[in-house]
C-alpha cells in the first residue's frame, strides 16, 4: 500500500537570536487576542509595544542563549500592577498555555523544552512574589 500522507518538516531547536525574537513577538501577538490577558496588557497596564518587544527579546536570549544582556528587575512591573489589580490563576494559567502553544507550534527540542520549564518557574516566582505582597486571589471552583 502506498503511503499517501505527506509528513510535516521536522520542527527546529531555538538555538539563536532569530528564533527567540520569532517566539516573543508570535507569543504576545497571541497574548494581546486573548481574551483574558489582552485587556490586562492594552488597557490596565498600557503596554508601549514598540518598547516591550525587544526588552522581552533580549529577556528570554539572556535565559535561553546565554548573553547576559538582560540588565532588568523583571518582578518590578508585575508587582506594581498586581498592586492595583487582583491576580487570579487563570491569567497565569492562560499565560503559560499561551507560551507553550507559540512555542509547540515553531519549534521543538531541548531549548525549547528548557524554555517551557522557565516559563514554569518564572510564574511560581512571580505568583510567590504577589503572595507575599497580598495580591494573590485564587477564585474558587464554580465561584
Amino acid at each position: 500500500m502506498l503511503n499517501t500522507k505527506k509528513e510535516e518538516p521536522a520542527m527546529n531547536d531555538l538555538c539563536k537570536k532569530e528564533d527567540v525574537r520569532l517566539l516573543v513577538h508570535e507569543f504576545y501577538a497571541a497574548v494581546r487576542k486573548d481574551s483574558i490577558l489582552g485587556p490586562i496588557f492594552n488597557d490596565v497596564a498600557q503596554v508601549d509595544w514598540d518598547a516591550h518587544l525587544p526588552i522581552m527579546v533580549t529577556f528570554w536570549e539572556s535565559l535561553l542563549l546565554k548573553t547576559d544582556r538582560y540588565r532588568r528587575n523583571a518582578l518590578e512591573p508585575h508587582l506594581k500592577l498586581f498592586k492595583e489589580i487582583a491576580f487570579r490563576q487563570e491569567m497565569m494559567d492562560r499565560w503559560l498555555m499561551n507560551f507553550d502553544a507559540t512555542m509547540d507550534s515553531h519549534f521543538q527540542g531541548e531549548t525549547a523544552e528548557k524554555a517551557k520549564d522557565w516559563a514554569r518557574g518564572i510564574a511560581h516566582n512571580l505568583q510567590r512574589q504577589i503572595r507575599k505582597q497580598g495580591g494573590l486571589q485564587i477564585k474558587e471552583p464554580g465561584g
